[in-house]
């Protein structure tokens, strides 16, 4: 799946919120192909519902809003290895005080309460290298957008939150990091990327790589954190964004 470079997670149990489409896919086929036990979340009924290529994934409901579904989550599985936060996304007008609200809980508190819930299952990982938690974090956790009152800020706390959680749970054998991602594909952006031209245009002036991402670029970058060959990183946000965050206005 990624260019010169193969991955071996086999033994591994990997669990990835919002695995049906976009980067959490990319990350969920990644992590499949390398031979990993891949158990993917999505907010339908089942996975025959979706359009993707899920073979060889175990699907769960989920609502990531629920906390109490998020336990449930995490008391259904009997090993886990990684887990991949990745469900998220803007919450509609997040001006309006409930999308605001909403924003936080779906792109931050999730975060935290899944993280938790699954802590004692990742203490017990045999992984080599440690068991992990990977964030997807974006450009707005570094840089204030108008439409993203919420999103934005949400983001901004899972820097942080990334931080704290390598801080505090190197000692149990966790890692955690996460990935900043740049102007990629997904459900989120694909209207801005189809429909807003002039924006890509000004996005991709202050990139070194005059291309916008794609999923497998972020899904390259997740396997990599939660992997052996990062056994020494922890509590870090890892910008891969072809350069958006080098460069000047």
């Amino acid at each position: 799946m990624f260019r010169g470079v193969t991955y071996d997670y086999s033994g591994a149990t990997v669990l990835i919120t919002g695995g049906t489409s976009g980067i959490g896919l990319a990350c969920a086929q990644g992590y499949r192909d390398a031979g990993g036990e891949v158990i993917i979340t999505g907010r339908k009924g089942g996975a025959s519902d979706y359009d993707a290529d899920l073979s060889n994934m175990t699907y769960k409901q989920l609502d990531v809003a629920d906390r109490s579904a998020l336990s449930a989550l995490a008391d259904s599985l009997t090993q886990l290895d990684v887990l991949v936060n990745n469900a998220g996304g803007s919450q509609g007008n997040e001006w309006e005080a409930d999308s605001f609200d909403q924003s936080i809980v779906v792109n931050l508190s999730s975060v935290f309460h899944l993280s938790s819930a699954c802590k004692e299952l990742l203490r017990s990982s045999s992984f080599p290298g440690g068991a992990s938690v990977v964030g997807i974090a974006s450009m707005t956790s570094y840089f204030g957008f108008e439409w993203t009152p919420g999103y934005g800020p949400a983001k901004a706390g899972l820097v942080q939150l990334i931080k704290t959680l390598g801080m505090s749970w190197g000692q149990l054998g966790i890692r955690a990091n996460a990935v900043a991602a740049g102007l990629t594909r997904s459900n989120l952006t694909t209207p801005v990327l189809d429909n807003m031209p002039d924006m890509v245009e000004e996005t991709l002036k202050r990139q070194g790589l005059k291309r916008t991402g794609e999923p497998e670029d972020i899904a390259a970058a997740v396997l990599f954190l939660s992997s052996p060959a990062a056994a020494w990183i922890t509590g870090q946000t890892l910008p891969v964004d072809g350069g958006f965050t080098s460069g000047m206005n």
